[in-house]
């Protein structure tokens, strides 16, 4: 129904899998995008389908751009003698049916190469602004809840869901005896591109797998963005204490 074929002409050893679709903040997305980037990762695999993609075009200045085929992507990275697999997409299947079919598929494909640990990166909503966010995480054994805590992670306590494929990577993982963690980052902008969430992420990702992640140019951004939304904060106030004042004197 759904073919990945990796081209990867080597045995991995103790791979991980590192994954980030869009979602809340296009937290995931960012994060799986940087770590290409910076880890000089090189594509191994696309899955090359029109249908799976958002049911809209995209027009840059009147012009209608042609619609992508190649939506889902696996890389490889080495760091620190760790072989990492990382896959990411520009967008989320359309329907349920499909996020379904796509994950079931990208882990069937991975443990192929027997990946022992699968990592999901994401978000979790706040209603407010915040210039530090803290990070939460669910896993699929007691060991690895007791993990993230002990990295400074907060596992999510009580009842709740991680929506798409970066919780349902996690679901057929542990179904094919994959185990898994999620890190989620705090992230105010449920549609917008947040800059803290994924920079907390990638913060988490690096302690736990004790590994150095080169996160200079995304604490840069991730500033520059502190400063533009304290400035729309304080303008906003401003604005507002303006409204408050009485127009004219009895």
């Amino acid at each position: 129904m759904l073919n990945i074929d990796i081209k990867l002409e080597k045995e991995l050893e103790n791979p991980i899998l590192v994954a980030g679709l869009p979602g809340m903040g296009l937290t995931g997305k960012q994060s799986v995008d940087y770590l290409i980037g910076k880890l000089n990762a090189i594509k191994i695999s696309s899955i090359r389908t029109p249908f799976l993609g958002v049911p809209a075009i995209s027009i840059h200045n009147g012009l209608v751009e042609d619609i992508p085929e190649e939506i889902y992507s696996f890389f490889y990275a080495k760091l620190d003698n760790k072989d990492i697999l990382l896959f990411t997409s520009q967008s989320q299947p359309a329907t349920p049916e499909w996020q379904h079919i796509v994950a079931m598929r990208a882990i069937e494909t991975i443990k192929e190469y027997n990946v022992e640990l699968i990592y999901t990166l994401a978000a979790t909503p706040i209603p407010y602004f915040k210039e530090e966010v803290d990070v939460y995480g669910v896993a699929t054994t007691p060991d690895l809840v007791e993990m993230l805590r002990l990295n400074g992670v907060k596992p999510l306590s009580g009842e709740g869901a991680i929506s798409g494929i970066n919780g349902l990577l996690l679901g057929y993982g542990k179904k094919l005896g994959i185990n898994g963690i999620c890190l989620l980052g705090e992230t105010y902008l449920v549609s917008g591109m947040d800059k803290i969430a994924p920079l907390a992420v990638l913060k988490a990702l690096s302690k736990i797998l004790k590994v150095e992640f080169d996160l200079s140019q995304m604490e840069k951004e991730a500033l520059e963005f502190k400063e533009q939304v304290s400035q729309v904060i304080k303008r906003s106030y401003k604005e507002g204490v303006e409204e408050d004042k009485p127009k004219y004197i009895y």
